[in-house]
């Protein structure tokens, strides 16, 4: 019984060598797709949108807020609030590329320009990322100067913070006498300058506008921020470039080449004669489609394998081998099925293949094959379940980069085998070999 599904294999497996075509969009357009996008994706242009960071405000007053409100603003960050404890496990996951802590009384400190104390916040990143942490310091500090802007630019707002720095200064026991001498004569002139600043804005009918801030040169003599920088361990997750998301899409795009190609070769084999001539010799119906069968779940595993091996050997694309193993081989059986389902209902090649190509290039839109899974909007993930193609890419990202357990990776094997089976059975009593 053997011998014949394996001649037929060979048979099937001879035919789609002899069809160029074939071979380019069952072999080399795979690669092409994953070269291409992989290229596109690891090309960055991430930083357009905002580098991802959690913040958490422990000191919950109106100053910090205020720098909050600023952050969430500022067109260099995508702001996420969380509680301190979150924002750490967000950055140690991986999920974002720093938090910032603002302590307990950074809203005072934020608010004294003269008291000697800048405002302090704490900043977590992966020290690796040595680039994103000199761009956070300077987007922050740039952002720190605005406490200065926000009391220099409104005249009434500066009345009051020298009001509140003479106060600090006569009850300070810490500053030095000499130190001490000095602000008790600057500050209260200075209130008196901004003072004559404000009657004469208020008489002219004009709104507070404050004074110019930073000089014609741009020097500041204040720091605006202290950052203290605490190296985070992160917990590495997520792909490790970006062929590890563009390959799982080239093996989907090469089985779906398998899929179409067996599907016309088995309607053409009918519409020629040639299962009409297999039928009457002295082999059954089951032969002749599990050799069918056979010889498309083995096409599928030898472009897997072709892909794979660049994967791992030129492109750095690491994975796990019994658990990848596991997923061709649920994806394999998953697909013949499709294959057998679609060459049931169409009688020939034009129509199988329109049929056959229309169903996948949907189930590739909405599963995966085009847009990663993961960056689809909620509303595509939702009906992205009904999808054979999302099923496989989940099986196969999660021997890649998922780090699936064996546990993890029997839901998507299941339905791919569920699918495979109810699929191959449908197909199989459908199928009329004999020809009216």
């Amino acid at each position: 019984m053997l011998k014949p599904i394996i001649a037929l294999m060979k048979k099937d497996i001879k035919l789609l060598f002899k069809d160029k075509m074939a071979v380019f969009f069952t072999f080399i357009f795979p690669l092409i797709f994953a070269f291409f996008f992989g290229s596109i994706f690891s090309g960055g242009g991430g930083a357009s949108k905002g580098m991802k960071i959690a913040v958490a405000d422990l000191d919950q007053t109106t100053n910090s807020e205020y720098f909050v409100e600023q952050l969430q603003k500022a067109d260099e960050f995508r702001v996420e609030i969380l509680s301190e404890s979150a924002a750490r496990e967000s950055v140690r996951k991986g999920k974002k590329v720093a938090f910032i802590i603002l302590p307990e009384g950074f809203g005072e400190d934020y608010a004294g320009l003269f008291s000697g104390n800048p405002p302090e916040l704490l900043v977590g990143l992966d020290p690796a990322r040595k680039a994103e942490a000199g761009y956070l310091q300077g987007s922050l500090m740039k952002l720190g100067i605005g406490r200065f802007e926000k009391a220099f630019g409104d005249t009434e707002e500066m009345i009051q913070q020298l009001d509140d720095s003479i106060a600090s200064v006569q009850n300070s026991d810490d500053i030095p006498e000499d130190w001490k001498a000095l602000l008790k004569d600057y500050l209260p002139k200075m209130k008196d300058l901004t003072q004559k600043e404000l009657d004469k804005q208020k008489a002219s009918g004009e709104q507070s506008s404050g004074f110019s801030f930073g000089g014609e040169d741009g020097d500041n003599p204040m720091m605006p921020l202290k950052i203290t920088q605490q190296e985070v361990s992160v917990q590495k997750s997520g792909p490790r470039n970006a062929f590890a998301i563009t390959i799982p899409q080239g093996v989907i795009w090469a089985i779906m080449g398998c899929v179409i190609g067996f599907a016309v070769s088995l309607v053409q084999e009918k519409t020629l004669g040639t299962v009409n001539r297999l039928a009457v010799a002295p082999i059954s119906r089951t032969q002749i489609l599990a050799g069918k069968a056979l010889g498309c779940f083995l096409a599928q595993a030898l472009v897997v394998t072709l892909l794979f091996a660049i994967a791992y050997f030129i492109l750095k694309v690491e994975f796990n081998l019994l658990k990848l193993l596991m997923a061709v081989a649920a994806v394999g059986v998953c697909f013949v099925g499709v294959m057998m389902f679609f060459a049931s209902l169409a009688k020939t090649e034009r129509s199988v293949a329109g049929l056959t190509n229309a169903f996948l290039v949907i189930m590739g839109m909405i599963g995966g094959a085009m847009i990663p899974l993961f960056v689809m909007p909620g509303w595509m993930q939702s009906i992205s379940h009904i999808s054979p193609v999302k099923w496989s890419i989940l099986a196969i990202e999660g021997a890649i980069w998922r780090d699936f357990s064996y546990t993890e990776m029997l839901q998507p094997i299941a339905i791919l085998l569920v699918v495979g089976l109810i699929t191959f059975f449908l197909g199989t009593r459908m199928l009329k070999l004999e020809e009216a």
